[in-house]
C-alpha cells in the first residue's frame, strides 16, 4: 500500500511539471527521494518515469497540457501589429492639389474559445479612431489630439457560433466579415467591417468534386430609436458553389442578393468618417438600395510550370455590382489577379495584386466600400496594384498604390494617388 501510495505520488508530480527539460532535474529528484525513503525501488521508479513520460508524449502529440484545464485548452489568441507609412496626393475641383504625409499604426487582438463540442464564441479587439466602422488604423499626432494622445482600443467583433451538424452554422452578434459573406474584392465591402446580426450557413459536399453553400440573414445598419422611424436593414442571401476540376484547378462562384430597407429618407451619418458619394435629398439618402452581384474566382497552381517559372498559385477573379432599385448610375464591378505565393509566412514568399474597380454613383450604398480606394466613396474607378513580400516567419512588407478618379459628373476628374507602405507582424 505504502509503495502504490509512493508510486501514484509520484506519477501526479511528473505530470504537473510535464516532461520538459527544465523540469527534469526536480522529476529525477522527486524520484530520488522516494527511492531513499524506500518507497519505491530503483526498478519502480525508473518504470515509473518511463511510462509517465511517454503518457505524457502521447497527450502532448493531441495537443493537451498536463494540469491545464479543457477550458483553458480550447482557448485561442491571435492578433497582428501593423505600422504604416501612408501619402496621399491629390488634386480637387478647383485644382487645388494638396499631398499629405501620415503615420499609423494599427493592433488587433482576438480570442476564439470553445464551449463544447458544437458551441463557440469569439472577442476581438482593435485600435480606432472616431468610430470609424472601415477602419482600425491610429494616426500619428491625430488632429483631434496631438502630441502623443493616448488613443482608443474599441471592440472590434463579438459574436456565439453554433454548429448542431457538420453542415449548419448560426451565429450571431458583431461578426468577422469573412463569417458573413465571401467576396473576391472589396469592392462592396471594407474588410474592417464587422457586420452586427445574425447569420444562417449552409454548406455541403457534392461528391469529391463540388460544394455548395449558402450564406443568409438579417444585419443591422441602424437602430430604431423613435417610434416613428424604422431602422437601416440589411437582408443578405448568398448562394454559391466551389468546384475543383482537378488538383490544380478550382472555381468559386455565388450570386448575392444585398436588399438594404428603410435607407431612402433616412439621414445620413454626419460622422467624421463618412464621405458622402451617393445621391441625397437634403440631408437624406434619395434612393433604396437592392443589390444584385455575382462574382467568380479562378485558382490555378503552379500556373507556370511548364515554361519553367516557380510560381506557387494564380488567382483570377471578378465581381459585378448592379442597383436594382434604381435605374441610372447604378452598376459597378471588378476585376483582378493575384500571383505568386499562396501564403506569405516566412522569408522570401511574395504576393503580387491587381485590381481594377469602378463603381457608379449609386450602385451600392457608400458606407461600406474599401475607405482607402477614393476614401470609400462612390461614382469612382480605380487602379490598385499591391505587392507583399516575406521577411521572415510571421512578418511581412505590404506596399500597396491607388490611382482613382470620379466618375460622378462633376467638371474634374479629382484624380487621387494613395501610397501605403506596411510592415505586418502576425501571432
Amino acid at each position: 500500500m505504502k509503495r502504490l501510495l509512493g508510486g501514484f505520488l509520484a506519477v501526479w508530480g511528473i505530470m504537473c511539471l510535464g516532461v520538459s527539460h527544465s523540469f527534469a532535474g526536480q522529476v529525477d529528484i522527486l524520484l530520488q527521494k522516494l527511492v531513499d525513503k524506500g518507497i519505491l525501488t530503483a526498478g519502480e521508479a525508473s518504470q515509473v518515469r518511463t511510462e509517465t513520460e511517454e503518457e505524457a508524449k502521447v497527450e502532448a502529440a493531441q495537443g493537451k497540457t498536463p494540469g491545464v484545464p479543457d477550458w483553458v485548452r480550447n482557448i485561442k489568441l491571435k492578433g497582428d501589429f501593423r505600422l504604416r507609412y501612408q501619402y496621399k496626393h491629390d488634386k480637387a475641383d478647383n485644382d487645388v492639389t494638396s499631398d499629405t504625409h501620415i503615420g499609423r499604426v494599427r493592433v488587433r487582438v482576438g480570442l476564439e474559445g470553445k464551449v463544447n463540442d458544437k458551441l463557440m464564441a469569439g472577442v476581438g479587439l482593435a485600435t480606432n479612431s472616431g468610430g470609424d466602422p472601415r477602419s482600425t488604423n491610429i494616426t500619428f499626432g491625430d488632429k483631434n489630439g496631438g502630441y502623443s494622445t493616448k488613443m482608443e482600443v474599441r471592440l472590434d467583433y463579438a459574436y456565439a457560433k453554433y454548429l448542431p451538424f457538420s453542415w449548419l452554422t448560426l451565429e450571431g452578434g458583431k461578426m468577422p466579415l469573412g463569417d458573413v459573406l465571401w467576396e473576391p474584392t472589396d469592392l462592396i465591402w471594407d474588410t474592417d467591417i464587422t457586420p452586427e446580426g445574425g447569420i444562417f450557413g449552409l454548406e455541403q459536399n457534392l461528391g469529391p468534386r463540388a460544394t455548395v453553400f449558402l450564406k443568409t440573414g438579417p444585419l443591422f445598419g441602424t437602430a430604431d430609436t423613435s417610434s416613428n422611424s424604422d431602422p437601416v436593414m440589411l437582408y443578405l442571401v448568398q448562394p454559391g458553389v466551389k468546384y475543383k476540376f482537378n488538383d490544380n484547378v478550382s472555381v468559386k462562384g455565388t450570386f448575392s442578393l444585398y436588399n438594404w430597407t428603410n435607407v431612402k429618407g433616412k439621414a445620413y451619418p454626419t460622422d467624421s468618417w463618412y464621405k458622402s458619394s451617393n445621391t441625397k435629398n437634403g440631408s437624406a439618402w434619395a434612393y433604396d438600395y437592392r443589390v444584385v452581384s455575382p462574382a467568380i474566382e479562378a485558382t490555378i497552381k503552379e500556373p507556370f510550370k511548364a515554361v519553367g517559372w516557380k510560381v506557387e498559385s494564380l488567382k483570377l477573379f471578378g465581381e459585378y455590382v448592379n442597383n436594382a432599385a434604381i435605374s441610372d448610375k447604378n452598376t459597378g464591378y471588378a476585376l483582378g489577379f493575384q500571383f505568386g505565393h499562396e501564403k506569405v509566412q516566412k522569408w522570401g514568399d511574395w504576393q503580387f495584386k491587381y485590381i481594377y474597380a469602378m463603381l457608379e454613383k449609386d450602385a451600392v450604398l457608400d458606407t461600406t466600400p474599401d475607405s482607402d480606394r477614393y476614401s470609400g466613396k462612390t461614382g469612382m474607378r480605380s487602379h490598385e496594384g499591391a505587392l507583399t513580400f516575406g521577411l521572415a516567419k510571421n512578418t511581412f512588407l505590404g506596399i500597396d498604390v491607388y490611382r482613382s478618379w470620379n466618375i460622378a459628373g462633376t467638371s474634374r476628374k479629382a484624380p487621387e494617388t494613395l501610397v501605403q507602405v506596411d510592415w505586418n507582424l502576425k501571432f
